[in-house]
C-alpha cells in the first residue's frame, strides 16, 4: 500500500509544470477589487490576447502578488486558475489588465501576462473570480463574450454590485490602441 501510494505521488510530480508559489496574502477584502472588462477571442482575425481587467477600488494602492483568478465554465466542466506570481502594483481608481500573453514580452496594454498558467482556450460561459487566500474578491460571469470587441462594465464608479447586475455590461467596439476594441487600462464607456 505505501510502494503504491509513492507510485501514485511520483505521477503527480512529474504532471506538474510550474514549481508551487509561496501563498502570499494580498491584503484586500470584498469588493476592494472589481472586474470591469473582458476581452475575449475576436472574430476579425485581430491579434488580440485576451485579458480581463481589474479596478483597484479600494482606496489604496494593492499589490496584486498573490491574487488568483479562477476562470469557471458555468457549467462546471472546467475551471482554469491564474496566479499572480510577481508583484504588480494597482493604484487606487486604476485599471489593471491581466492578459494571455508571455509575462516577459507583453503587449502594452496588458500588465500581467499569464499565457504560463492558462494553456486552455478561452472559457465561453464563464465566471471569472477574482480570490486572494481563498477568500472571493469579486466575480463576473458571462453567458458569452463579443467576437468583435470587449465584454465592459459600463457604470461609474466600477463596483462589486454593480458588476453583479448583467443590465450594466454591454458590448464595448470602441477602437483604442491601433486597431485593438475595448479600453484596456482605461474606465470603460457608460452602457446605452
Amino acid at each position: 500500500m505505501r510502494l503504491a501510494g509513492l507510485f501514485a505521488f511520483s505521477l503527480l510530480a512529474i504532471g506538474c509544470t510550474r514549481d508551487t508559489a509561496e501563498e502570499v496574502c494580498p491584503d484586500v477584502v470584498a469588493g476592494d477589487l472589481v472586474v470591469t472588462e473582458i476581452g475575449g477571442p475576436q472574430s476579425n482575425n485581430e491579434l488580440l490576447n485576451e485579458f480581463v481587467e481589474i479596478y483597484n477600488a479600494s482606496g489604496a494602492p494593492v499589490d496584486l502578488l498573490g491574487i488568483k483568478i479562477r476562470f469557471r465554465r458555468r457549467d462546471g466542466s472546467s475551471e482554469v486558475q491564474v496566479l499572480v506570481r510577481r508583484s504588480l502594483i494597482a493604484a487606487p481608481g486604476s485599471y489593471t489588465v491581466l492578459g494571455k500573453d508571455d509575462d516577459l514580452e507583453r503587449e502594452s496594454y496588458i500588465d500581467y501576462g499569464f499565457v504560463s498558467d492558462f494553456s486552455e482556450t478561452w472559457l465561453a460561459a464563464a465566471a471569472v473570480d477574482v480570490e486572494a487566500c481563498g477568500t472571493r474578491i469579486d466575480r463576473a460571469s458571462y453567458d458569452s463574450l463579443p467576437r468583435i470587441g470587449t465584454y465592459s462594465l459600463g457604470s461609474m464608479p466600477p463596483t462589486e454590485e454593480a458588476n453583479d447586475l448583467p443590465a450594466n455590461w454591454c458590448t464595448d467596439v470602441q477602437i483604442n490602441l491601433g486597431s485593438f476594441p475595448g479600453t484596456p487600462q482605461e474606465a470603460n464607456a457608460a452602457c446605452p
